[in-house]
């Protein structure tokens, strides 16, 4: 009988005795938006043949600093057509910053190397 008893408080034990009830998964906090520094914002820009990869293509009203880079294999430069302002001309390999004020807008940027706005390196940059 003593048998017995210990077989049944086994099965019992593992049949989900001592199981403790699952919570349900918590989603991740959500993460509050980045808002711009007392400094401003950064705009990464890759320039190359014939385009422009600009990461954000939105920003917010304010300073805002262009790191850009030619990454392609012939000069490049950059314009802010609407401000008039730009980079000298890059050689592949070559970086540049370019800090402006600016306002909610669209904004054209364009390399002006002979041909090159032509063959389709421009793009556009909105301000809210």
């Amino acid at each position: 009988m003593v048998i017995l008893a210990v077989v049944v408080t086994f099965i019992a034990a593992s049949c989900g005795g001592g199981r403790q009830a699952q919570q349900p998964a918590q989603p991740p906090a959500a993460q509050p938006p980045v808002a711009p520094s007392a400094a401003g914002q950064t705009v990464k820009v890759k320039m190359s043949e014939f385009k422009f990869e600009v990461q954000p293509t939105e920003v917010q009203a304010g300073t805002v600093t262009f790191q850009i880079e030619n990454v392609g294999t012939v000069e490049h430069d950059f314009l802010i057509e609407k401000l008039d302002k730009r980079t000298e001309q890059l050689r592949p390999g070559q970086s540049a910053t370019l800090t402006v004020q600016l306002t909610p807008g669209t904004y054209t940027v364009i390399c002006e190397v002979a041909g090159h706005k032509e063959a389709g390196m421009q793009t556009q940059l909105v301000v809210k």
